[in-house]
């Protein structure tokens, strides 16, 4: 069978596979936090974002139990019909005082949260200045909200500056990843804030990867004194799944009537509640601020052994480090090696990724070892010689 839409899908899968983009599912058994099995083959995992190990903790798996047995295995409809527990109103209560905001509004993931608060946030008479590397859900979000929409130099305040003050747009609105998911480093969050008030601009920070992981009790990067309106996810180091956005009431007021994808999801099943409101309770304890000093400490470990091997990794501060090869087809070579050798560190090429910069990116969580990081630097080490 052939047809004009067909024949484009054929024309462009060619494409993908010519330039060795061609990307496949395969399934992952998750054996713990740190280990999968994969067609049998026992790996480290370096590739999964559970960065505080917590998608198999007991306390996570009793919660889920225990929402479930209370409330059912589904919410049954969406959050302004009936699906609105008041169970679920005090769980964003508890999110909101752990983050430090006003309030909190959950959804069903971090990249459905994107999509509406932008667009909801802006309209054909806004600017929106976005970080050139931020998730590609803000990206889609912006072009939705059909804003003017510039995006700046990767961290380059002076370059955001510039666009600014070129721009008379009345309503302004910057927004930026706090810790980049590619790159691992963390934006420049004071200046951006200082220019946002400069330029009477709203702030939206998209704290996927810092939540669970920075600040005191796992607070995160983003705050009331630095944005107006941040995304908290709760798909990585929080251990289960959704998103959630934190602001002022005036503000949850207005995204509950205006934001499309909690206006027309079903809310979040109970199971997946209760997994969050423990895993909130966890990430405040004393347990969590060792975990999150470890995992500080065999990031940076490994973040100067891949320099010291030649390789660049970019600004990383964090516990995602990008181990960047350039050639796409060389990076897959490599990540096939390292599974050979029993490491998961999966290839990200483009247009994940900006042309040239094909890299691994590996990411640690708490449960790795020392011993699992020092293992896996000497294969590394090892692939690289026979390059």
């Amino acid at each position: 069978m052939s047809t004009p839409v067909l024949d484009m899908i054929r024309a462009r899968m060619d494409d993908i596979r010519a330039k060795g983009r061609l990307r496949t599912l395969r399934a992952v058994n998750r054996i713990s936090p740190r280990e999968c099995e994969i067609d049998g083959k026992r790996l480290i995992d370096f590739s999964s974002n559970d960065y505080m190990g917590l998608s198999m903790r007991p306390e996570l798996m009793e919660g889920a139990i225990e929402w479930t047995r209370r409330f059912g295995t589904g919410s049954g409809a969406s959050r302004l019909i009936s699906g609105t527990s008041g169970a679920a109103l005090e769980l964003e209560a508890k999110i909101a005082e752990w983050k430090g905001f006003e309030s909190a509004l959950i959804l069903s993931s971090g990249y459905s949260a994107n999509l509406g608060v932008i667009s909801a946030l802006a309209n054909k008479n806004t600017a929106i200045f976005a970080d050139k590397l931020n998730h590609a859900s803000i990206n889609t979000g912006c072009l939705l909200s059909q804003a003017e929409f510039k995006r700046y130099r990767h961290c380059d305040m002076n370059h955001l500056r510039r666009l600014i003050a070129n721009t008379p747009n009345e309503m302004k609105l910057l927004a930026s990843d706090t810790v980049f998911s590619m790159d691992g480093d963390v934006a420049p969050l004071e200046e951006l804030h200082r220019i946002a008030r400069e330029a009477n601009a709203l702030v939206f920070l998209d704290d996927a990867h810092g939540t669970g992981v920075a600040g005191r009790g796992g607070k995160g990067y983003a705050t009331p004194e630095n944005c107006d309106v941040s995304l908290a996810t709760f798909s990585k180091a929080v251990g289960s799944s959704g998103g959630c956005l934190l602001s002022t009431n005036e503000v949850r007021e207005y995204l509950i009537n205006t934001c499309s994808p909690f206006i027309f999801s079903t809310a979040m099943p109970p199971s997946t509640l209760g997994a969050i409101s423990a895993a909130v309770d966890l990430l405040r304890s004393a347990e969590m601020d060792e975990a999150r000093a470890h995992l500080h400490e065999i990031s940076a470990c490994a973040r100067q052994a891949v320099h010291d091997l030649g390789y660049a990794c970019g600004n990383s501060e964090t516990m995602i480090i990008p181990v960047i090869i350039g050639d796409p087809l060389e990076t897959v070579e490599v990540s096939k090696a390292l599974y050979n050798a029993g490491f998961l560190a999966l290839a990200v090429r483009p247009p994940t990724v900006p042309e040239g910069t094909s890299r691994l990116r590996v990411s640690l969580n708490a449960s790795h070892t020392r011993e699992d990081v020092e293992r896996f630097i000497g294969a590394l080490a090892q692939i690289k010689k026979g390059l």
